[in-house]
């Protein structure tokens, strides 16, 4: 299975990607896994829990776990998930959307933008999801940014809930239904 994106691509997360030496050292670095919500993989989970975790994910059939490649160079950059959490989820169609990028040479040039709409897509067209949601802590405003730019809308704000660094932040809720997810990047017209 491919699902492409406009600069990405990406395939089911196979045994190849868990045993791939940069998925595990994204999983070390403070940086990559700061903003994620996975509190455990800041004090630096042995690889076997890491391996059980992958495992719990391949195991149910409620969640999509994807690597994500950059197309143009063929670089294994990061992951995405859809989880519709337990079956109850997937009646009321909401699923929950996650994404990691661990290569830090390809931060800051819009393929989070990209892995977010290509997975987006791929819920509400291939899975027949209703409704969309994510968070994102306060402090990483760049997917919050990217979130929005596709087309979700913040939908609240838990406050002090998350922990980061010695304190805490918000959390901010999104969602996003089919008919609100923008297809393709915003074309900026030229102002003469």
């Amino acid at each position: 299975m491919l699902i492409q994106g406009q600069r990405i691509h990406m395939v089911r997360f196979g045994r190849q990607h868990l045993d791939d030496p940069a998925y595990y050292g994204w999983l070390r670095d403070l940086d990559v896994v700061r903003y994620i919500g996975r509190d455990e993989l800041l004090a630096g989970n042995p690889f076997s829990e890491v391996e059980d975790y992958v495992k719990q994910l391949w195991a149910n059939e409620n969640c999509w776990f994807f690597a994500v490649y950059h197309s143009e160079s063929g670089t294994f950059i990061g992951t995405a998930k859809i989880n519709f959490v337990n079956e109850r989820g997937r009646r009321n169609g909401v699923g929950d959307i996650g994404i990691m990028l661990g290569e830090r040479g390809f931060w800051g040039q819009g393929l989070a933008t990209d892995v977010l709409r290509t997975v987006s897509k791929f819920a509400f067209d291939e899975l027949g999801a209703r409704k969309l949601s994510a968070g994102a802590m306060s402090p990483n405003a760049a997917v919050v940014k990217a979130f929005l730019r596709i087309g979700y809308v913040e939908e609240g704000r838990l406050r002090q809930q998350l922990s980061i660094e010695g304190g805490y932040c918000e959390h901010v809720l999104l969602g996003c239904f089919k008919n609100e997810l923008l297809q393709s990047p915003l074309v900026q017209t030229p102002p003469y």
